[in-house]
């Protein structure tokens, strides 16, 4: 299971907690903290 931040606000969407890969979730996804699009996240090196 992966990690993902959000570049604009760092909110981190772990995988392993939300149990749904961040590639299944749709293209309309926004960041729950700033709104910004899936578009603005990016894996986190662990």
């Amino acid at each position: 299971m992966a990690t993902y931040r959000c570049k604009k606000c760092n909110y981190l969407y772990i995988e392993e907690e939300q149990k749904v890969p961040f590639e299944a979730v749709g293209e309309d996804y926004k960041c729950p903290r700033c709104r910004a699009s899936k578009r603005f996240f990016v894996k986190k090196n662990t």
